[in-house]
């Protein structure tokens, strides 16, 4: 078959180019065109062009840096059928050793060797049946939200970097006030340095950002040009499949690039011996850029227990119990956690010692992740204040950024796809970033703790509620349908849960003192993980770290327990 092909991509002993010269082909000569008239729709090699040019001086003539354009004049290939390494030549084989469309120049430059070459039109029979092309709408469209939702969440990544650069730069304005002039240097250095960062992330950011919205347009004008030749011949139909396969594998690897990395971000540990002795330092303090790998794991693995530790969050002015009621990591780490009996939400470094406390009005509830350094923080007092406050860490320091009111009460949030979710004990509402309520996804009026806490999957398509008064782990659909109710003997009163990024579901038990790994579909429990002898007490909250394969176990006691899982 290939050598049949190669000699049918020969004519007279010369290739067929891409372009062939109108003038040169009127002489019945074969020239590659490197020019094209827009006016005369006429392409001209270097030695016709001049002519054109001295005769039609006026007339818009493009070179070999426009080739697009001369692929869209009129009376060209079609579109769909066109070859995108030779606009000029439609796309009549497949090479099936590559798996690659190809025109006959294609074949001719580098499918000579290939032992399986086939005729598209024969290939093509039955496309209208096949799962490739009756699929394709449904995956193109799932795809496209991925990319949408990546796009959004660098967006989300690149203004909180500036937010981060913001604070960095009053503390070094706060340093620099109390020494004198000769700290400029020092203070550019630093500043020179934070930008440079930022400028290298940000073109990371920025070329994530714009490879997203430009396959999200490739895919939709694929998809749209699909729709439009859908009754035209299988061959086209074809076409259009194998490039939307294409571009969907593309865009499936860069989605897979991305997705390793959840956010960029800096962490910032000013000097203060500066102020006593700055003749040596170079710059206001240490930057620190950070990536976040996740830790992967298949969604069917089941996790066993390696160790756990305790770790102290009491604070020495304290006289209460703490009461640890929410827990969440951030992606350099820091673990932010709020203790409802001190009103207060505490920030944990790396080793899990506290570095900074905010004192909130009155108690905090849960607490979820946004995106970067930002948290979200739900705090009840009766029905007096029913708010969630979004705070924000900076150098080691917690910060208070907005706050949304309700008319009801904020146990637990979560931050999927640009909305908040928020259970109130009898409901889970659905809100916008701006706190507009969108819906209300699902209710039950039965006990006053029916939706205590919720998780979302990272995929959206369940969402996972304990229900303490009735023993119940309910997990719904993302139209608030319920999907599955599990009850077991090891998960009496449930009340802190988590799922991790590739799906694993994790429960704790207040009463039956345990933590316990269910399946995705919220349907059988898989193993029951620790329990009270592994120091499993008065468990209220949850939160698997992806970065450490750890479960933070937030609890009616002084220290934080954090499980080590393999």
């Amino acid at each position: 078959m290939a050598s049949n092909v190669e000699s049918s991509i020969h004519r007279g002993g010369d290739f067929i180019h891409d372009f062939v010269c109108s003038a040169c082909e009127e002489d019945r000569l074969n020239t590659e065109a490197q020019h094209f008239c827009s006016q005369c729709t006429k392409y001209y090699c270097d030695n016709c062009v001049p002519v054109h040019n001295k005769l039609y001086k006026r007339h818009a003539v493009l070179d070999r840096k426009d080739v697009k354009k001369w692929a869209a004049a009129p009376g060209t290939v079609d579109a769909m059928e066109r070859c995108e390494k030779h606009p000029g030549k439609a796309l009549e084989l497949v090479c099936v050793d590559h798996d690659k469309l190809c025109c006959p120049v294609c074949v001719a430059v580098g499918h000579r060797q290939c032992a399986s070459i086939l005729h598209i039109p024969d290939v093509a029979k039955g496309i209208r049946k096949d799962p490739m092309f009756t699929q394709l709408p449904k995956e193109v469209a799932d795809l496209r939200k991925q990319l949408e939702d990546m796009e959004d969440a660098r967006t989300k990544n690149s203004a909180s970097l500036w937010d981060t650069r913001a604070v960095i730069v009053d503390e070094n304005k706060t340093i620099r006030e109390n020494i004198n002039a000769s700290l400029d240097k020092m203070e550019k250095t630093t500043v020179d340095e934070l930008d440079s960062l930022i400028a290298k992330h940000e073109t990371v950011i920025k070329k994530d950002i714009d490879f997203c919205k430009q396959m999200h347009e490739d895919l939709k004008s694929l998809m749209d040009a699909i729709e439009n030749k859908k009754s035209s011949g299988e061959p086209t139909l074809y076409i259009g499949v194998k490039k939307c396969g294409d571009k969907m594998k593309e865009a499936r690897a860069h989605v897979h690039r991305m997705s390793s990395v959840e956010t960029y971000y800096l962490t910032y540990q000013p000097d203060k011996t500066i102020e006593k002795w700055f003749s040596s330092p170079q710059s206001f303090g240490v930057l620190n850029e950070c990536v976040t790998v996740a830790a992967q794991f298949p969604q069917e693995h089941v996790f066993q227990v390696l160790g756990s530790k305790e770790y102290n969050v009491k604070m020495s002015s304290e006289t209460l119990e703490c009461d640890i009621g929410g827990v969440c990591e951030l992606p350099c780490g820091q673990v932010v956690i709020t203790d409802r009996n001190h009103s207060k939400v505490k920030l944990l470094d790396r080793e899990y010692l506290v570095v900074d406390v905010y004192d909130v009005a009155r108690a905090p509830w849960g607490v979820c992740h946004i995106c970067g350094d930002e948290v979200a923080v739900c705090v009840n007092y009766f029905d007096q204040i029913c708010e969630l406050q979004f705070m924000y860490v900076a150098i080691g320091k917690l910060f208070v950024r907005r706050k949304l009111s309700f008319n009801h009460k904020c146990f637990a949030a979560v931050y999927h796809g640009d909305q908040l979710y928020i259970s109130s004990g009898t409901a889970l509402y659905v809100y916008t970033m701006s706190g507009q309520l969108a819906k209300k996804l699902y209710e039950d009026k039965t006990e006053s703790d029916a939706v205590e806490k919720c998780v979302i999957s990272n995929d959206g398509k369940r969402i996972y509620i304990t229900n303490p008064s009735k023993n119940q782990l309910i997990t719904l659909d993302n139209m608030g349908n319920t999907l599955a109710t599990f009850t077991d003997p090891d998960m009496i009163q449930p009340t802190g849960i988590d799922v991790s990024p590739a799906g694993h579901v994790f429960v704790c038990a207040w009463d039956s003192k345990t933590v316990l790994q269910v399946d995705k579909d919220g349907k059988t429990k898989l193993t029951t993980l620790a329990k009270k002898v592994d120091g499993v007490s008065c468990p209220k909250a949850l939160f698997f770290s992806s970065r450490t394969s750890c479960l933070f176990v937030g609890r009616w006691k002084d220290t934080l327990l954090v499980i080590m899982l393999q």
